[in-house]
């Protein structure tokens, strides 16, 4: 029998199955942190209610707007109207470059004054036009200038420090209107106060033609100038504008707005005295603040001791631009923002939220103006009066009518 060679079995040696990677230490961590931190990104998402942005319909609306442009402008503003589904695209143009043009391409427009909406209003119910009106927010007309130019004035009367609600008397005046009016009447130079400024004590404006913080500022002078009285003839009205005329002119209309120049950083010399609206400077001392820890102490306001204020209207072409009214009237973000950028904001109704914007100063860290708002009321001319005072003084085109 021949030799048989026997051969062992080879050994089957049994491998376990590699281990799944959701299983593995290393994959473990960097997983599960970028897990949480991916969830904690999805629930403040839909907490602010931008995880269904990319699936809304925006609605564009179109606004011609003044100076109130600024809080359209806001980035915050932006985002909460678009988790609302709106986008604004802004028009800038002065007011009553608004109130005379067509209007008919927006869905709202939002002149700075009551001159300006009434002159759109009386337009579009005559013209048996949809329109609606919304008041969100005000902010009263001051002169804005420097701690120098405000120290001058007071040495002649013309001027006094506030005794502001915290006791601090630091960025607030009294402009007393009899006496500054003398000043300008009188030809008195800035040098003869104590300023190194050989100019003439006026104020700067934008331009009168289609300014309505110049248009304002024309008529509160007219009224003190004119024993504070308004005129009631056209005969009278054009008289007193040729007087008042060098106080706006003499020094030049600016061709942008007044408060631009201002708040420039060589605005000592381009706009000492500058017409602005107090949420202008409200917002850039709060802006200044949270960037350096202080306010800039070197601007500071004049209030007119008569006042004239000036309640921006929201006129809502379309039913888009209602929709918008509504939102920035009654929306609580909405109306905290407009606060948080130096406006005086109102209630649904028309009345004044009293404390809201002293609130908010004091918790920045800012100084209070005693109330912004004089117990001398001064009255503007009518409409059409005012308007033929504007053509004069700042040699306007005519409107057609």
């Amino acid at each position: 029998m021949a030799n048989q060679t026997t051969t062992d079995d080879p050994a089957l040696r049994i491998v376990d199955p590699p281990r799944s990677a959701f299983r593995r230490r290393r994959f473990l961590v960097p997983f599960w942190t970028a897990a949480l931190i991916a969830l904690s990104g999805t629930v403040s998402l839909v907490v602010s209610g931008t995880i269904t942005l990319p699936f809304n319909r925006t609605v564009v609306l179109e606004g011609k707007l003044a100076s109130k442009s600024e809080f359209f402008a806001d980035e915050q503003v932006r985002r909460i109207l678009m988790r609302h589904g709106i986008q604004v695209h802004l028009t800038k143009a002065g007011s009553r470059d608004i109130a005379n043009n067509d209007v008919s391409a927006y869905d709202f427009v939002f002149p700075s004054g009551q001159p300006a909406a009434k002159i759109i209003r009386d337009q579009r119910q005559r013209d048996r036009q949809y329109f609606k009106v919304y008041k969100p927010f005000f902010s009263p007309l001051v002169l804005a200038t420097f701690r120098n130019y405000a120290e001058g004035l007071a040495t002649r009367k013309a001027a006094s420090k506030q005794d502001s609600a915290d006791g601090r008397q630091d960025y607030y005046y009294n402009l007393v209107m009899p006496e500054f009016v003398r000043l300008m009447d009188a030809g008195t130079s800035w040098r003869e106060l104590g300023p190194a400024n050989g100019n003439r004590v006026l104020a700067q404006s934008s331009d009168v033609c289609w300014s309505n913080s110049a248009g304002v500022y024309l008529g509160l002078i007219a009224f003190v100038a004119n024993n504070n009285q308004v005129p009631v003839t056209e005969a009278e009205a054009l008289r007193l504008a040729d007087r008042i005329k060098p106080w706006l002119t003499s020094q030049g209309l600016a061709n942008e707005e007044v408060a631009r120049l201002y708040f420039a950083p060589e605005g000592r010399g381009l706009a000492p005295v500058a017409v602005i609206y107090e949420h202008q400077f409200l917002a850039h001392q709060l802006r200044v603040k949270e960037q350096t820890g202080q306010p800039d102490h070197q601007r500071v306001l004049l209030y007119p001791e008569a006042q004239l204020q000036t309640v921006p209207e929201l006129i809502a072409l379309t039913a888009g631009g209602a929709r918008l009214g509504e939102l920035i009237t009654t929306h609580p973000e909405l109306r905290a923002r407009a606060l948080a950028l130096g406006l005086r904001v109102l209630e649904p109704d028309g009345t004044l939220a009293t404390g809201q914007l002293s609130e908010l100063l004091q918790r920045n860290g800012l100084p209070v103006p005693q109330t912004g708002i004089g117990d001398t009321e001064t009255f503007l001319p009518s409409v059409p009066l005012l308007e033929k005072m504007i053509t004069r003084v700042g040699e306007c085109p005519e409107v057609p009518r």
